[in-house]
């Protein structure tokens, strides 16, 4: 399957208009800058659809948070913000609205600067705050990303990475996609110092490429020649 790469990373005129008048410029300055950081699923979407997926993801996790932490029977009924209701509350210019629409976009720009899944980053969020939280409701937004629980999720992430390989959905990634575009060879790059961190490197490189997420060519032109010759013995 191919198609075209740049035509999720759109925006539309409400899009914008919703930007400019709900984000403040010094908040919005920073995330040019996070397209070449952001989890590999999230680099071809916009800042507002990206906020978006990570709101999605926020009400997944917390339900199961609250479950979890406070209350496992009411946490089916407890009432989480959708990007719908969210999006029309700031159409009725509902100053909650804006605050948690901040917070969830704050929030998003750390696990992207993290290059975290969101699910991931709000999931470890939520738990360092917990153990902090006396209060018989959920952190909100605007809570998830103090400085001292995002170090110990940025530690936490290092190490999570070292036992479990995690890949991007997004099929632009697979090798027929394979465009030469700058996220494309960020994300090969970020599979070899993943391979690295394998006890067997070349077995792991020779998986990526089995896997069709890895140009055969690009590791035979980058590893020792030894590791290559391993790699090899492994592919299908």
């Amino acid at each position: 399957m191919t198609f075209d790469l740049d035509e999720d990373r759109v925006w539309s005129l409400d899009d914008d208009m919703m930007v400019q008048m709900h984000i403040p410029k010094k908040i919005q300055a920073f995330d040019p800058d996070l397209f070449t950081t952001k989890w590999f699923d999230y680099r071809r979407m916009t800042p507002l659809q990206a906020t978006s997926a990570y709101i999605k993801a926020y009400a997944e996790i917390a339900r199961d948070i609250y479950a979890r932490d406070i209350d496992y029977e009411r946490a089916k009924h407890i009432k989480l913000a959708t990007v719908t209701d969210l999006f029309a509350a700031l159409g009725r210019n509902e100053a909650k609205a804006k605050r948690k629409l901040t917070g969830f976009w704050r929030g998003r720009q750390v696990a992207d600067a993290l290059c975290m899944p969101y699910k991931i980053y709000i999931e470890h969020a939520f738990t360092y705050r917990m153990r902090r939280w006396q209060r018989a409701y959920l952190p909100q937004p605007e809570h998830l990303y103090h400085e001292y629980d995002v170090e110990k999720i940025q530690e936490l992430w290092e190490e999570l990475q070292t036992g479990r390989l995690y890949l991007p959905e997004d099929p632009a990634y697979l090798v027929q996609n394979y465009q030469n575009i700058p996220y494309q060879n960020d994300f090969h790059e970020w599979l070899f110092k993943q391979a690295r961190l394998r006890n067997d490197e070349a077995y792991t490189l020779a998986q990526l490429i089995n896997d069709d997420l890895m140009p055969i060519d690009k590791v035979a032109n980058r590893v020792e020649p030894q590791i290559y010759e391993r790699v090899e013995t492994y592919l299908q």
